[in-house]
């Protein structure tokens, strides 16, 4: 799949959790574009004798969407109501809209000129095949030239009572964009890789559109005005029994950075072997690699996330970046066993080993108040090498790259056995084919596919296939091996090579920068109803 964010070429599919976006190519903010000031046109006082206003522009997510009925919201009630100003047609596949108004004397003319402008969205329509529910955008007044996902935050933020100027802070602060621009029209963001979610405004936008269409309420929080709140959830929980768990959770003061809008979290995790404590290597066997070096992704890794909806997550410093959307439900009251279950059947579950309602002490418990689920999907925005140092299997037993090449050469390998390779992944979707290698001199590699039987983890029948190229790379600091193609794709969601660590050789994973791989979602247990869990699964205070 490609996907290209530019003014002649969009995506035309995005598989999985988000939602698909086609036939939204190009154009930029239409008749009405500009970054005029807030307020009403040429300055604060409207003319005694209105004159008539013409309103101009385009409604856009990634590109243009048609379907669209454009108004000005006078009475700022979030909908295109019979008497308001509005276009006489829905927008057609440009997405334009262009309508003209006569106010009728200069009070009416100084509302209008203050009110928002709204976009109410078709479900089905053909520029978005998968929003099968209608929605509504909206642009602040003053800006009529585009209306958006990001101008609908940022109309979120002025109707909220944020002075206007404030709001494009705190939306560039939230989302993490670099400048107001591109707020109103971000068409002309060059985009270096179209097959996966980049860092910009286009993903911002998408995870913002995928929100509203959802029904989830945008938010655009201060926080120096925000009051803080603790708060924690429950990420995963893998549960054997009493003695036998372990259990991962994101505890916060909810005290926000005033510069940056962030809030700092702890990863913070537990657990039984056995009835022993779980050592901490092995609750944190995770390395990461970024920009300065390897980061063990622990409670001292630097761990923040932004307020409001949408909101950006930096996890294990910044290694692992995101932008997603969380939609709450009140569960006091329910049974436990029944959330737990339905969270089992759904995308995102984070709970496993959990069998309801056996595994409660009292299979009827309900939740008490205060209890919420969360459920949060978005998308990831980096691929970072990682290291899994809990499991014995990915240490190679190599002090350099350069040994692990030498102990590993094509001459060496015994077919149809393949005997003599290295494992770089599963092959198809099907998982019964594996890619194997060897080396035929310092930068080249020669492949092998070979049948494989996923139950057993075993491979037989392995014939030579393509050749191709390997280097050493340095990337932060660290040494890695990298693969330069040469073969067919392996069908898993990660890349598998080799890097040094410690003085080590070990097995390195990477999940795949195409866009279907990089789609997430979460089901979460916030701290009260995890506290409330706890003793029924026979999880005691005192670990």
């Amino acid at each position: 799949m490609s996907i290209r964010f530019t003014r002649t070429a969009v995506p035309s599919a995005c598989a999985g959790l988000l939602l698909a976006l086609s036939a939204c190519g190009g154009g930029g903010g239409g008749g009405g574009g500009g970054f005029a000031p807030f307020g009403p046109p040429g300055g604060a006082n409207p003319p005694s004798s209105p004159s008539p206003v013409t309103v101009s522009g385009k409604v856009v997510v990634l590109g243009p969407v048609s379907g669209a009925l454009v108004c000005v919201d006078r009475n700022r009630n979030g909908a295109c109501d019979e008497g308001e100003p509005a276009v006489a047609n829905k927008t057609g596949e440009d997405g334009a809209y262009s309508f003209a108004y006569t106010p009728a004397d200069a009070a009416a003319a100084a509302e209008l000129a203050a009110a928002p402008l709204l976009a109410q969205v078709d479900g089905g329509n053909p520029s978005l095949p998968s929003f099968s529910q209608p929605f509504t955008m909206s642009a602040p007044a003053g800006h009529r030239g585009q209306v958006n996902p990001l101008t609908t935050l940022l109309q979120a933020g002025v109707a909220g009572g944020l002075a206007p100027e404030r709001a494009e802070a705190l939306v560039l602060l939230q989302l993490g964009l670099p400048e107001a621009a591109q707020l109103y029209d971000y068409q002309g963001v060059a985009v270096t890789d179209p097959g996966r979610f980049e860092d910009n405004a286009f993903t911002a936008a998408l995870v913002t559109a995928d929100a509203l269409h959802s029904g989830v309420a945008l938010r655009l929080a201060d926080p120096a005005t925000v009051t803080p709140v603790a708060s924690d959830q429950l990420a995963r929980l893998d549960f054997t029994r009493a003695d036998d768990y372990r259990a991962r959770t994101y505890p916060t003061d909810g005290v926000p950075d005033p510069a940056t809008g962030k809030l700092k979290l702890t990863d913070r995790r537990e657990g039984l072997t056995n009835g022993t404590p779980t050592p901490h290597d092995t609750l944190y066997g995770t390395v990461q690699l970024g920009a300065n070096g390897w980061v063990r992704c622990d409670e001292n890794a630097a761990f923040t996330s932004t307020l409001g909806t949408p909101s950006r997550s930096d996890y294990c410093a910044g290694t692992t970046r995101s932008l997603g959307h969380t939609a709450v439900t009140d569960i006091s009251g329910r049974k436990m066993a029944e959330v737990v279950a339905e969270m089992q059947a759904g995308d995102g579950n984070s709970i496993f080993g959990v069998v309801p309602p056996a595994a409660f002490a009292n299979p009827d418990a309900t939740f008490p108040a205060g209890s919420q689920l969360r459920y949060r999907r978005g998308v990831d925005l980096a691929q970072p090498y990682s290291i899994n140092l809990a499991n014995p299997s990915e240490t190679t037993g190599f002090a350099t790259l350069e040994a692990l090449i030498a102990a590993f050469p094509a001459s060496g390998a015994t077919l149809p056995a393949g005997t003599g390779t290295l494992s770089l992944g599963v092959l198809n979707e099907q998982q019964t084919r594996l890619l194997r290698a060897a080396f035929t001199g310092p930068g080249t590699v020669q492949y092998y596919a070979c049948n494989f039987d996923s139950a057993t983890n075993a491979y037989d029948t392995c014939a030579a296939a393509e050749t191709g190229t390997v280097e050493v790379r340095t990337e932060g600091g660290a040494r890695v091996l990298a693969f330069n193609g040469g073969h067919p794709p392996t069908g898993v969601g990660s890349l598998r090579t080799f890097g040094e660590y410690s003085g080590k050789v070990y097995v390195v994973r990477a999940t795949k920068s195409d866009t279907r791989y990089n789609l997430n979602a979460a089901r979460r247990l916030n701290g009260v109803a995890w506290e409330a869990m706890k003793p029924q699964l026979g999880i005691g205070s005192a670990v």
